[in-house]
């Protein structure tokens, strides 16, 4: 393996655990019920990013976990949390 695919490796593996940690974070504040459709589509993408990795695909399980951060990131500006950083 490369260097570059090691850090492809590391980057990904780091987004989906970040992305894990999030939904959790998530459901403790309610968003699952609160926002279902967007919430499937987060779980969605955080699948397919997992899928991506098993496979070694690391860059595209990588864009897999940025288009749930989209989703993400409504839900936060939809409840004024975006700048609360801290948060996730």
């Amino acid at each position: 393996m490369t260097t570059k695919q090691q850090n492809q490796k590391a980057r990904a593996k780091k987004d989906i655990e970040k992305l894990n940690s999030i939904i959790t974070e998530l459901k403790k504040f309610g968003f699952d019920k609160k926002y279902p459709h967007a919430m499937e589509w987060i779980e969605n993408y955080a699948s397919d990013a997992k899928h991506y990795f098993e496979k070694g695909d690391y860059f595209t399980s990588f864009g897999a976990a940025n288009y749930a951060y989209w989703f993400v990131d409504c839900i936060l500006v939809i409840e004024g949390k975006k700048e609360e950083t801290t948060v996730f």
